[in-house]
């Protein structure tokens, strides 16, 4: 047998359809046409990968209150604000942080899955600042800011 010449790709499978029926009540009114959200979902999809972007809408429906309200798939797609569900809960315990003397009291005060999802990735400096990663982290800290100042946390700094 000769070498290989040419190997066919593998395309991944596409995941907008179950992505377009997990959507919940308030994401389905506030949404735009199902074609118009596909063409969003395959450009985003080819910047991250179709389970991984479907993986991250998974997260931003678990973990945001079906209260407050869900914004459409097609704002939630341009808006790039699956961002911060790319990363897992098991990702971020890898990341290489110092300790910070507060992480007790956060924990205490908010709960461990918020501080792995939004503190245990962001930068925090010696000084009490901290630098999240995300622009949906930032918001959920900004959102939490009384908790955070009675923590010991200065404030939150801009991204690079």
């Amino acid at each position: 047998m000769g070498a290989a010449i040419l190997q066919f790709p593998v395309r991944e499978a596409n995941t907008f359809d179950e992505a377009w029926q997990a959507r919940a009540g308030q994401m389905r009114k506030r949404g735009d046409g199902q074609d118009k959200t596909r063409k969003l979902w395959n450009r985003h999809a080819a910047k991250v990968g179709q389970e991984r972007l479907l993986e991250a809408l998974r997260g931003y429906l678990r973990e945001k209150e079906p209260t407050c309200g869900f914004c459409g798939l097609s704002v939630w797609l341009n808006g790039e604000k699956y961002d911060h569900w790319l990363l897992s809960a098991e990702a971020v315990k890898k990341i290489e942080h110092p300790p910070y003397p507060q992480r007790p009291a956060l924990i205490a005060a908010l709960g461990e899955p918020f501080v792995i999802s939004y503190l245990d990735s962001a930068v925090l400096s010696a000084d009490g600042w901290i630098t999240p990663r995300t622009q949906t982290a930032k918001l959920k800290l900004l959102e939490k800011a009384r908790v955070l100042k009675d923590c010991g946390l200065v404030g939150i700094r801009a991204k690079e």
